[in-house]
């Protein structure tokens, strides 16, 4: 087509050039001011069209990108969690291992001398040299060698029993009715041989008539990482720290558990960030800054309770944990 008439107007959005409009006529004159006005216009509201549709574009893949990320974060945090609960398990398989030392090793002891004394006494009647004192000697020593046989065995099976109800609850959200002076036990005697060997003592006060329908093993894993905790953060580069883990029933069927240290305590500026994911002040150094984010999550989502903090620096740390009696069903406690 002869081109005889022809305008071009700019597209702009701010000091942006986004493109160019062209119009044509194979009239000569054919725009006027009317036409041209219309033209400006038209090259404006074009502009906007197109800034409007690239940002929301971006927008959209910023969302696209933002989702995958989150996505992506979350499997990352559950994929750390469970390294928790692993890391928590081989705790709890080590405290069986040292625990159950003691009473498998005297069992093992009193059965060796037991052998050797039946040995003894065989040979004296194959010989046809015992006497009636040497009878009744060996009557009492396999007495008192039984009894401490049975007690070190009973004491085995009780840790084995024990550790085995622990080790079902950490690794399971299972309900059920405990009594939680027995959980606090159970939880300082699974981290009994972590504490000794860093010189720290852990004192469990809890009466022995408080009974919970909960879940103790994610009870228990919150208490196991306080006591981590301190013995990580609290108690760094000293020994000889000191623990309490107490409990009252307050009203309105709630019982309030308190967990204290004498340890270096924490910094104020750090007060309102400890439950914060990833957050630590030894990253590199055994902290992964997930421990008290998860028991944070554990109480409130799960237990359908709450935690706090109170420290003062030089002068330890108090975490206070108020659950009722009852737990929430799981849809109450997220909501």
């Amino acid at each position: 087509m002869e081109t005889l008439s022809l305008l071009f107007g700019p597209l702009l959005a701010g000091d942006r050039l986004l493109g160019v409009i062209s119009i044509q006529s194979n009239r000569q004159h054919a725009y006027g001011d009317r036409e041209r006005f219309i033209f400006k216009a038209l090259c404006a509201y074009a502009a906007i069209a197109l800034d409007n549709a690239a940002a929301y574009a971006l927008t959209e893949s910023a969302q696209q990108e933002t989702h995958a990320a989150l996505m992506e974060l979350r499997q990352m945090q559950r994929d750390l969690i469970e390294r928790e609960k692993l890391a928590a398990l081989g705790s709890l398989v080590a405290g069986v291992a040292h625990e159950l030392n003691t009473p498998i090793g005297n069992s093992l002891m009193v059965a060796s001398t037991l052998h050797e004394g039946s040995e003894e006494f065989l040979t004296l009647v194959s010989q046809g040299q015992l006497r009636k004192s040497q009878l009744e000697q060996f009557c009492r020593n396999t007495q008192d060698a039984s009894g401490l046989l049975m007690r070190n065995l009973e004491k085995a099976a009780a840790l084995v029993n024990g550790f085995k109800q622990l080790a079902v609850d950490q690794t399971s959200e299972r309900r059920r009715v405990f009594n939680l002076r027995q959980t606090c036990e159970e939880v300082s005697l699974t981290l009994a041989h972590l504490l000794q060997r860093a010189g720290h003592e852990l004192v469990v006060d809890v009466a022995e008539d408080v009974a919970l329908d909960s879940y103790p093993g994610p009870l228990g894993q919150v208490l196991s990482n306080l006591v981590i905790n301190a013995g990580l953060h609290g108690f760094a580069g000293r020994q000889g720290g000191h623990m309490r883990l107490s409990a009252r029933v307050l009203e309105a069927q709630q019982v309030l558990l308190c967990f204290e240290d004498d340890g270096h305590g924490i910094a104020a500026e750090h007060l309102d960030k400890i439950f914060e994911p990833f957050f630590t002040t030894r990253l590199g150094q055994g902290g992964s800054g997930l421990g008290l984010h998860i028991s944070y999550n554990i109480v409130r989502n799960l237990l359908g309770g709450s935690i706090t903090v109170s420290s003062t620096l030089g002068q330890g740390t108090q975490f206070e944990i108020v659950l009722p009696l009852v737990a929430p069903g799981l849809g109450e406690a997220l909501s």
